[in-house]
């Protein structure tokens, strides 16, 4: 078994660079996450994660990324989700449940086929944060719904959605972005409130999710 590092990194365009082959070799990350600079088609992208996991002789080497739709679209060179939004989700799994169901399977089943084209294992879902107004807008429609019970009924939905389609997920961002004002990319964001409001509200949102398991022996698990 390769002794892997617990740590995930990037590459920087849409092959291998030798330094970069070196890397990989001799510093074994546990994972690599794909961005937008990395896809350019699926028959490119497909050969870069075949690349790596041939270095690591592993054909479920994990191969992470952030494909949530709407604003984070890595996948915006194949496909179009501009508009498929968790906050569009989250609106529509109150007004028609029945429609949700049928909308948000569409979009995960096709999601993870799209994923699976270009070699892609682990998609960093679901977004768990809470929609707060006034907040920093780094989250914003990336959240399901201001309400925890929402956010953590459709994120259990997501996951298993995803694992039924082989594709492992990782919740976020722990332990909640949502009272944030400001981008933690950025800064460091300081939050007001008693420890008792934060386990009602924002940790609520995080906790209990299961790791569904499917019957495809190349499915990943949720990482949480």
């Amino acid at each position: 078994m390769v002794n892997r590092k617990a740590f995930i990194c990037g590459i920087k365009s849409f092959t291998l660079s030798n330094n970069e082959i070196n890397f990989l070799k001799k510093h074994k990350p546990w994972g690599i996450i794909l961005f937008t600079r990395n896809i350019k088609d699926i028959k490119q992208t497909k050969k870069l994660t075949d690349q790596i996991k041939k270095i690591f002789n592993d054909q479920k080497y994990p191969i992470l990324i952030d494909q949530e739709g709407g604003r984070v679209n890595r996948l915006k060179k194949l496909i179009s989700f501009d508009n498929l939004t968790s906050e569009y989700f989250g609106k529509l799994y109150l007004e028609d449940k029945k429609k949700f169901n049928i909308y948000f399977r569409l979009f995960i089943d096709k999601t993870s086929e799209l994923l699976k084209l270009i070699g892609a294992n682990i998609n960093t879902l679901p977004v768990l944060d809470l929609n707060y107004k006034g907040a920093s807008n780094i989250i914003g429609d990336r959240s399901f719904s201001k309400n925890p019970k929402i956010v953590s009924l459709i994120g259990d939905i997501c996951i298993k959605l995803f694992h039924l389609n082989s594709i492992g997920t990782v919740i976020k961002h722990i332990p909640g972005h949502g009272l944030a004002k400001s981008d933690s990319h950025k800064f460091t964001p300081i939050i007001n409130k008693t420890l008792k409001y934060l386990e009602k509200k924002d940790f609520y949102t995080f906790k209990n999710k299961k790791k569904f398991l499917c019957n495809d022996s190349t499915c990943c698990l949720q990482t949480n």
